[in-house]
């Protein structure tokens, strides 16, 4: 194997494994899969050429191949990934990682990860098999290749390749910059927007296979020659995008830069790369690439849930370590002695095949038909479920005629409504024990006038459908006369963090519009008579609190001391909608409902042995009856301003 291609893999997995480990050491060492994509196409396409060009390839050989290449160390990893997943996945977590591990198995894990989660989200990161998305893609292209070269007469195979290249990038980067996000043809699957599926689909990602290629075939015919001065060029540009951002989406602009200097490197020998020692100790990751891109993101996963996102600094440090090590091991015991044909192991064969994969596919259904949870499901149940308030079914609580839902009510006779997103919706249990209420709420939605946030997930069109729903709400508040209390919530975080849509059609950023929306709203329902008050969100520190507390029920491993919040972390993670909070306190009443979980520098999680949340901010239902229960609406304007007399 050249040295500048065992070199390229092992920049590649370095910066994945950078990238994973949190430290903020390669902000864009994602990139680090694009270059592996241009590789194997590289690769896989110059052994086709070659043996078709010779007479000498058989699709039988070339498959039993791919098998003996990849698949031992692929089962080995899921069968002790499955094995460690006893320890460190929570019930819910194990039945998506046995969906997880059957997409693997099948090379479709590109296909089932979506439904589950974005690879950016957070939720991402406690995925312990999410990388195996790529190894799915490339074996998809694996399949599809042989038949195209084999099938396409030879004068025409790069116009082929070329084609089939354009189609996929305009096709990746029209999807991903897509102003309607919905993907008719793939609702079946999940609600995943058209930037998430080209992040994830063969069509949307096999541009950059292509590129190596046609990279294959222009490398076979000696039809470009690249300099040496060029190619450390490209080499200096590829080092440069680990810490350069250029846009906020991915595949984009940095993916294609990588795949053209990735693919100028490829052109010619590898004489132009130095034998000095820090170049042959990338070298040798990269022989080990493979094993240490299988092994490290389960590790980083399990340490990520078991810290409940917080993993320690020295803990990162050591699982980079600790991957590398591992990966030299298993590329030595597990590859080598499958990979080269005449080895004494050999996993080709039908019935060795049939077996292992059996074996690892029994693995998770004996784990799932372990009681190890059945001390633990009610409660768990109880803390998961989600929150809706009155009904799901508020999300549309008033129509065009401005009617009300009568499944959003309590009381013919409600005095009060509750107005906002989830955070609104997680105060309707507690709150109407003792008042006549009504909920118009709607998940990231906040009750704020003529504006929406926009991003990747939530489009223009669901930014207008929000401010059409915040208009309605606000008209029939405004001209009901019974209504005389509205108690406003919402996370606020999150226009902090994303664009907004105004109603003109404008794209705005910053805290000022929203704070000059809430001003003119209430301002219109005061004249209108109504009493106001916005309710804060929970104390919030960054972790899923819900999964802590899921995790000090249960047997899955918790690595933290307990799930209680200090009081300076929150006030410091909170301190930009706290802001946003004092500026709303000069129109409108505002409750801290912190005052109701922490005492003496520390926030509770859990009360009479219930937990109060279900994940990073919402209240469980039982946490909303227990800290809300016994509350009246005007005690909401009483204790803020004994909340505020005290900090005077």
């Amino acid at each position: 194997m050249r040295n500048d291609i065992q070199f390229l893999r092992g920049i590649a997995v370095l910066y994945v494994v950078f990238y994973h480990s949190g430290l903020d050491f390669l902000p864009q060492g994602f990139l680090g899969v694009d270059i592996f994509f241009v590789l194997s196409g590289f690769l896989i396409t110059k052994l086709i050429l070659e043996q078709i060009e010779q007479n000498k390839f058989s699709f039988l050989n070339f498959y039993q191949r791919r098998v003996n290449r990849l698949l031992p160390a692929l089962y080995v990893t899921l069968i002790l990934t499955s094995l460690l997943s006893i320890l460190f996945l929570t019930a819910s977590q194990l039945q998506d990682f046995s969906y997880q591990l059957i997409g693997a198995v099948t090379f479709s894990a590109n296909m089932v990860l979506p439904s589950q989660t974005g690879y950016f989200d957070a939720a991402a990161e406690g995925k312990p098999l999410l990388h195996i998305w790529s190894l799915s893609l490339e074996e998809q292209y694996y399949f599809l290749l042989p038949l195209v070269l084999f099938l396409t007469p030879k004068g025409l195979r790069v116009a082929a390749l070329i084609s089939v290249f354009m189609a996929s990038i305009y096709m990746c980067f029209s999807w991903s910059n897509a102003t309607d996000q919905n993907v008719p043809f793939l609702w079946r699957f999940s609600d995943v927007s058209k930037y998430e599926w080209s992040f994830y689909m063969l069509p949307t990602r096999a541009w950059e296979l292509l590129a190596g290629s046609v990279t294959a075939w222009l490398y076979l015919n000696k039809r470009i020659a690249v300099t040496p001065r060029t190619k450390i060029a490209c080499l200096s540009i590829i080092l440069t995008l680990g810490y350069l951002q250029i846009t906020q989406s991915h595949p984009s602009i940095e993916a294609l830069i990588i795949a053209c200097c990735t693919a100028v490197i490829l052109l010619g020998d590898d004489l132009w790369l130095s034998q000095n020692f820090i170049n042959r100790m990338v070298i040798k990751v990269g022989d080990w690439s493979y094993s240490i891109y299988l092994i490290h993101w389960p590790l980083f996963a399990f340490s990520y849930l078991a810290y409940v996102g917080q993993t320690p600094l020295l803990v990162s440090c050591l699982i980079i370590i600790f991957s590398i090590f591992l990966g030299q091991f298993q590329y030595k015991y597990v590859e080598t002695p499958f990979r080269h044909k005449g080895a004494p192991l050999q996993l080709s064969s039908l019935r060795n095949f049939v077996f292992a994969t059996v074996l690892v596919l029994t693995i998770p259904i004996i784990i799932t038909l372990l009681p190890i949870n059945e001390n633990f499901d009610n409660r768990v149940m109880a803390q998961k479920e989600l929150n809706y308030g009155f009904s799901q079914e508020c999300q549309d609580a008033i129509d065009d005629r401005l009617n009300m839902n009568i499944k959003c009510t309590n009381s013919e006779s409600f005095d009060t409504v509750i107005w906002g997103d989830s955070y609104a919706m997680h105060l309707v249990p507690g709150l109407s024990i003792k008042n006549n209420i009504a909920q118009i709420t709607k998940s990231m939605c906040g009750p704020f006038l003529n504006i929406a946030i926009v991003n990747s997930n939530y489009s223009e069109q669901w930014a207008k459908d929000c401010i059409h729903f915040n208009t309605l709400a606000f008209d029939f508040i405004r001209k009901n006369d019974n209504i005389r209390n509205v108690v406003l919530s919402s996370s606020i975080e999150f226009y902090l963090q994303n664009d907004i849509l105004a109603n003109d059609g404008r794209i705005i950023t910053g805290s000022s519009v929203l704070v000059d929306s809430y001003k003119f709203m209430i301002n219109e329902l005061n004249k209108a008579g109504k009493s106001i008050v916005f309710v804060s969100p929970p104390p919030r520190d960054g972790r899923n609190i819900g999964e802590c507390l899921e995790r000090e029920y249960g047997p899955a491993l918790l690595l933290l001391g307990d799930c209680t919040i200090s009081f300076e972390t929150y006030q410091k993670h909170q301190n930009g909608v706290t802001t946003i909070l004092k500026e709303l306190e000069s129109v409108s009443a505002v409750f801290d409902v912190s005052t109701l979980f922490c005492e003496k520098g520390r926030c509770i999680t859990s009360k009479n042995e219930t937990g109060l949340y279900r994940d990073n901010g919402h209240l469980t239902i039982e946490g909303s009856k227990l800290i809300l229960g016994d509350l009246k609406i005007e005690d909401l304007y009483s204790m803020q301003k004994r909340a505020g007399a005290q900090q005077e």
